[in-house]
């Protein structure tokens, strides 16, 4: 009776008993809108009944689902991006050491602070629906 419940795709009432069946009830709850914190509940339910060698199997779908990786696929070096990236940030840090030894690295301006008509329009946070009072955001030199 159960392999004809499995006819249904939506069907994952089943304890799977090899890798095949759990990444197969994994991929049944995904099409349930399984959500995605409850993922790793998921993976190990599916886990539950499974022998030591299944498992592993299991795992290594987990962790990589296109397949082992070691010769079947030309991996990309990035030797060269790394050597590009590290002669930017060598040109920008002596453009920056010039500049501080100089003297003359630019000073950043302070940041601009709202005018009084904007914090009037802010509201309190605490108190949504309530304008903001404008003597709450005066520094007491301002007052």
């Amino acid at each position: 009776m159960l392999s004809v419940r499995k006819q249904d795709p939506t069907f994952i009432n089943f304890v799977p008993k090899n890798a095949e069946e759990a990444v197969d009830r994994y991929m049944r709850c995904k099409r349930r809108g399984l959500k995605p914190y409850l993922i790793p509940e998921c993976l190990i339910s599916c886990a539950q009944g499974l022998s030591a060698t299944e498992l592993e199997k299991f795992e290594n779908w987990i962790v990589n689902p296109e397949g082992n990786t070691d010769d079947k696929m030309e991996l990309v070096e990035v030797t060269q991006l790394q050597a590009e990236n590290a002669a930017i940030f060598e040109e920008n840090a002596m453009r920056v050491e010039k500049l501080l030894q100089r003297g003359t690295a630019p000073e950043l301006p302070p940041l601009p602070l709202p005018s009084l008509s904007e914090l009037e329009l802010q509201e309190d946070e605490k108190r949504p629906g309530t304008p903001m009072m404008v003597e709450d955001t005066l520094r007491p030199s301002d007052r």
